[in-house]
């Protein structure tokens, strides 16, 4: 069995200093012994338990001694007999260190293992003391970083198995972000539909068709640090997400949270409530494979959504500024937006959804008569130069379709009204002869400008 991953070497050099206000291995073990706790000589998985923590390399200094303490606490005071800790960089994929417990009497005290394991303890103090250079991509955030997909590959090929009680740790952000493919990144609300869940590896990282079992019995407790959270609905969204991703393997999601305490407390007792409590299904019907977006502020998209008043607003004050354009539409069909805030920038949509400019955001209501999605340019652009047009992607709709368009800028929400003669979807396809399937949007005579 190979027990290191080794998919990257580790972009840096080792320096060999010391966190300052680390606390030493040996002396945390005094004060465990010291204190009259020890080890527990059976646990809630059993002898045979293998734990795997996955840890970011890049932790602030304000919770790596706390990651620490419990880590090397839960090593002296609540491993079981028999059970092995293997400790990861959960980003680059390496080893830190692997710890066995033995079975003999000696080890019940947890005086003898911090002897016996001071140099594995050691090498999780240089790990976390040690400065790790993270990867630099416009618009990407690496803090508390891992690469959870990936390490669960790992684990379930070489760490997990259907005789064996596997308990997985994962000590990190749990949005995840990618340098190499930043289209699947979980940055500014983002999070992938079911539709990645249902497809292959070839089409998108988070795909699982084909690996049902591949993670037999895992059970996973996952901790992260801070306020990552746009609001509670991004919340659910990924913990719903991350726990469909390993029910589909055959592993559960026991603890989904932001509190260390109760990650450790779950994982000595055996539990955890299952990233919040809930069983989720995937959703019915087609699904696209999509980044899709939750806001900050949830009634942020009022302004496409609800009423205007009957009095068209004057024309903008200027021409140069924060823009967003939305469309609705009604009907069981797909109508995509696309955008760019001049020629020859990137043009937003469905697939492309972020750029230096700003970025797509897409929503299914539940109702099926209403859907909307816009894009949202949040650095200042040029409305004079800026292009916008709606695709009939998918759908039957024999006397043509159209919808509404409405555009913020200035303070004011214009309004107006867009149509395609098509009777029905040709799947986003550009080019001479589907100038039948697009509609263009005249934005400059929209805001009353022509």
């Amino acid at each position: 069995m190979n027990a290191s991953l080794t998919s990257r070497t580790t972009p840096h050099a080792s320096t060999g200093r010391r966190g300052r206000g680390m606390v030493p291995a040996l002396l945390l073990a005094w004060l465990v012994w010291g204190s009259g706790c020890g080890p527990q000589t059976d646990g809630p998985h059993g002898e045979a338990t293998r734990y795997v923590v996955g840890l970011s390399p890049f932790l602030a200094d304000g919770v790596k001694d706390d990651v620490y303490r419990r880590l090397v606490g839960f090593v002296l005071e609540d491993m079981p007999q028999g059970s092995s800790l293997w400790l990861y960089d959960a980003f680059h994929n390496q080893t830190i260190t692997h710890i066995k417990v033995p079975t003999l009497r000696a080890f019940r005290s947890g005086r003898t293992r911090a002897n016996q394991f001071g140099e594995e303890i050691g090498r999780l103090r240089e790990f976390l003391a040690e400065p790790h250079e993270q990867p630099e991509h416009e618009g990407l955030c690496f803090d508390e970083a891992v690469r959870f997909p990936q390490f669960l590959d790992f684990v379930g090929a070489n760490l997990a198995g259907p005789n064996q009680s596997t308990v997985v740790v994962m000590l990190g952000s749990p949005l995840y972000v990618d340098e190499r493919e930043p289209e699947f990144s979980m940055t500014q609300g983002y999070f992938p539909s079911d539709g990645h869940l249902l497809a292959s590896r070839e089409r998108t990282l988070y795909g699982l068709a084909g690996r049902d079992g591949a993670l037999p019995g895992l059970t996973v407790h996952y901790g992260y640090f801070g306020e990552v959270w746009e609001n509670e609905i991004h919340e659910e969204r990924i913990g719903r997400f991350w726990s469909l991703y390993l029910e589909r393997q055959g592993g559960r999601l026991a603890t989904f949270c932001g509190d260390l305490a109760t990650v450790f407390n779950a994982l000595r007792e055996g539990g955890g409530r299952d990233a919040g409590g809930r069983h989720y299904e995937i959703e019915p019907g087609p699904a696209k494979v999509e980044m899709q977006r939750i806001t900050r502020e949830v009634g942020q998209s009022d302004w496409i959504t609800g009423e205007l008043s009957g009095e068209a607003p004057p024309p903008p004050r200027r021409t140069v500024g924060p823009m967003k354009i939305g469309i609705r539409w009604k009907g069981s069909l797909d109508l995509d937006l696309y955008a760019r805030p001049a020629p020859q920038a990137e043009t937003l949509f469905f697939d492309h959804r972020q750029s230096p400019e700003g970025y797509y955001f897409k929503d299914h209501r539940t109702s099926p008569d209403l859907e909307y999605e816009y894009i949202e340019f949040a650095a200042p652009v040029d409305v004079r130069t800026a292009r916008a047009s709606v695709n009939f992607y998918e759908g039957d709709a024999p006397q043509g379709t159209g919808g509404e368009v409405r555009v913020v800028f200035d303070g004011r929400i214009y309004s107006g009204r867009f149509s395609i003669p098509a009777g029905r979807g040709n799947q986003g396809r550009g080019g001479v002869g589907q100038e039948a399937y697009w509609a263009s949007l005249d934005l400059v005579a929209l805001l009353g400008l022509r």
